[in-house]
Parts: structure tokens; C-alpha cells; sequence
């Protein structure tokens, strides 16, 4: 059974976190979440219990298929990207995972980081996006172009990143940038519930399109691809 790991922290949107993992466990996942603390609060006032601390998660990283990392408002990320922030170790689960390569063979055997709206914000900071084309919340377009135009002026031959679309006004329901060069899957997903349509086209590309089309019908909810 494949399985999908969330990374969890304050303040964190509820429904970036809950949409993909719903989606997932329909489509046949199995779905933890990773946090620095057994408890944590959303800014909705949610609270998820974590199954692995981020220590923990480290160590098992290589038993995932999907890592998930939904966003949060940017002055619940921003601040706590540097070095003794609260997010800088979920950075290193991040980098640790595009580099795992595949699971195994085939598209059964591909591991998938997925960022759902302002999720893409911490890939931007471990320069997981660099070469790839990626998106955003499309309110939060700005800082993502920022956070990647950084990694490339501080990092020797860096390509940058493509950030889709130009502005707020365009639509992009999800990027699908292919392999990295350790050969994951790289998938950012705009707008909040576009987490949902970005899950949705992971099992499609896992199970086919008809069990995508199935959860779907079986969540009642319309998919809008791309």
C-alpha cells in the first residue's frame, strides 16, 4: 500500500493538510503526519496529532511514496525558514526527500513532493525548485518569485525557478514539473482547495484516471485539472 507523509507546524492551513490527505486515503494511502510537537494548532484552530516526530520522520523517510507540505498565511512561514526557525529542520526532511530517488520501478515506483498553496515557499528555500516551474496561493505569488530568485543569486550555477502564472489574475490549478534529477517528482499546487485536485491527479498518475475520476465522484467534488 503506498504511503504519503504531511509535515505539520503552527499555524499551518487546515485544509491544505486535511483536502490531499482525505483525497489520498481514498485512493488507497496510507497517510501520517510528521510534527516538531504531539500536538499542533492550525490557524483555524484545529489541532493534529502527529504520528512521527520530525527526528522520526527523517529516519523513515525512505518507506514514503508522497511527501505532503501544505502552506500557511506567509508570516506563519516567512520568519521561520532561517536557521533556529521552527521550520528550518522541516527544510532538511524536504531536501533529504527530492533526493531519495524512486521507490521502485515504474509510475508505481515514483515518489512525489507535493506543496499545496504556500507549501511551495519551504521547497523555494531548500532549492528543490530550481529548474522546475512551480506555483502558489495566486495572493502569494511574490514571495515564492523572491524566495527562488534568492537561492539562485546565492547559489553557484543555479537556473532558477519559472513561477506560474505572471500574476494574480491568471489561473494554474497545479504544476506538474516532472523529475528532478534524483528522478521525484516535483508537484506545487496553487490555491487552497487546489490541493485537492493535485492529490486527485496523483493517483491518476499512480492508479489511473478512472480511479482518480472515482474519488473524485466519491467525495463529490469537481476536479479541475491543470
Amino acid at each position: 500500500m503506498p504511503t504519503a507523509l504531511a509535515l505539520v507546524y503552527p499555524s499551518v492551513n487546515s485544509l491544505d493538510t486535511n483536502g490531499p490527505i482525505g483525497v489520498l486515503f481514498q485512493g488507497g494511502f496510507t497517510t501520517l503526519i510528521a510534527a516538531h510537537n504531539e500536538f499542533t494548532t492550525s490557524q483555524e484552530n484545529v489541532t493534529f496529532k502527529r504520528d512521527l516526530s520530525i527526528a522520526e520522520a527523517k529516519d523513515r523517510l525512505t518507506e514514503f511514496d508522497v511527501l505532503i507540505v501544505p502552506g500557511a498565511r506567509p508570516n506563519n512561514i516567512l520568519p521561520f525558514l532561517l536557521p533556529g526557525g521552527h521550520l528550518h529542520e522541516l527544510l532538511d526532511v524536504i531536501s533529504a526527500f527530492a533526493k531519495l530517488g524512486p521507490k521502485g520501478p515504474g509510475p508505481m515506483g515514483e515518489r512525489i513532493l507535493f506543496s499545496v498553496c504556500s507549501g511551495s515557499y519551504l521547497l523555494a528555500a531548500t532549492g528543490v525548485l530550481d529548474g522546475l516551474t512551480a506555483t502558489s496561493h495566486r495572493l502569494g505569488l511574490g514571495p515564492l518569485r523572491i524566495l527562488c530568485d534568492d537561492y539562485k543569486s546565492r547559489t553557484p550555477g543555479a537556473k532558477g525557478t519559472e513561477v506560474v502564472p505572471e500574476n494574480s489574475t491568471g489561473t494554474v490549478h497545479y504544476v506538474d514539473a516532472g523529475m528532478n534529477e534524483s528522478r521525484v517528482r516535483i508537484v506545487t499546487s496553487g490555491t487552497i482547495t487546489n490541493g485537492i485536485d493535485a492529490a486527485l491527479y496523483i493517483i491518476s498518475l499512480r492508479s489511473g484516471r478512472p480511479a482518480a475520476e472515482e474519488v473524485a465522484s466519491f467525495i463529490g467534488y469537481s476536479w479541475r485539472e491543470m
